[in-house]
């Protein structure tokens, strides 16, 4: 979903890998040499079919996947997904399902974890049994204590 200019041909070539089992394969092989010195340096679809061909994937077949409309719907429904939880970029994480998209200092994590544990321990203290919390705010897609 995120950075779709960017990240569009890793995703189509990593649903392409795993047509031919080798998914984790070719999703290492990008972080290891898409990225230098902590930042992205050569995602593109050339550079990936080579690492792809590395690796023994079939690049005929992987180009073709690429292009087919089966790991390009599936992407998509991927995007919908992520952003009906308010994904919006990358890293994204949730907190007790709360969102916090984008590089974020430390003090912004703990900002989030102190509140969702003053929910949490409020909730405890109005009654709400602590092994209840996790599916109350969590699993039902909730973003805080009621």
């Amino acid at each position: 979903m995120v950075h779709p200019q960017v990240a569009t041909s890793a995703a189509l070539a990593t649903c392409a890998a795993q047509k031919q089992g080798k998914f984790w394969e070719l999703e290492g092989a990008i972080w290891d040499k898409g990225w230098a010195n902590g930042r992205m340096s050569d995602i593109s679809e050339e550079a990936i079919v080579k690492m792809a061909s590395e690796i023994g994937l079939n690049t005929d077949k992987l180009k073709a996947d690429m292009a087919g409309n089966e790991c390009k719907e599936l992407i998509q429904k991927d995007q919908a997904q992520l952003a009906q939880v308010g994904v919006r970029g990358t890293p994204a994480f949730f907190i007790n399902g709360r969102p916090l998209s984008g590089a974020q200092p430390i003090d912004r994590f703990k900002a989030v974890i102190d509140e969702e544990l003053k929910k949490a321990n409020d909730a405890i203290k109005a009654g709400k049994k602590p092994e209840e919390i996790y599916s109350s705010i969590v699993a039902s897609g909730k973003k805080s204590v009621q």
